[in-house]
């Protein structure tokens, strides 16, 4: 994430349809210097979105993520599984999705995408 208050992660609103989801985009780099402003754009959009029932990360403009950032998006996960929202990551470029696999969470945080109902049409 850059400091572009314009390349800073955003929340939109809750998504019409039978989930009420949070989409955040993640621009730029996620590292030691920037998970702390994600973390709490994160916390802020779901209390401003209370009763939320899914979170997604869009991560299509994402730059390089360090272990910071990696461990950022675990401490997200577990925070928004611990509550009952769903938690999902979308449009994971090559560069996230090797970073993943080397360390072990690719699977960790796509098998508990939370809870879904028959409507939605996704899985867990």
């Amino acid at each position: 994430m850059t400091t572009s208050p314009d390349a800073e992660p955003h929340a939109a609103s809750p998504s019409p349809g039978p989930r009420r989801t949070v989409r955040l985009a993640l621009t730029g780099d996620l590292d030691h210097d920037t998970c702390g402003d994600l973390l709490r754009q994160v916390r802020l959009a779901l209390r401003e979105h209370e009763g939320a029932e899914e979170l997604r990360l869009d991560c299509g403009e994402l730059g390089a993520v360090d272990s910071m950032g990696l461990s950022t998006l675990l401490q997200i996960h577990r925070e928004v599984c611990l509550d009952g929202i769903g938690f999902r990551l979308d449009d994971i470029g090559p560069v996230l999705k090797r970073l993943l696999d080397l360390t072990g969470t690719y699977e960790h945080l796509h098998a508990s995408q939370g809870p879904t109902t028959a409507a939605d049409g996704q899985h867990p």
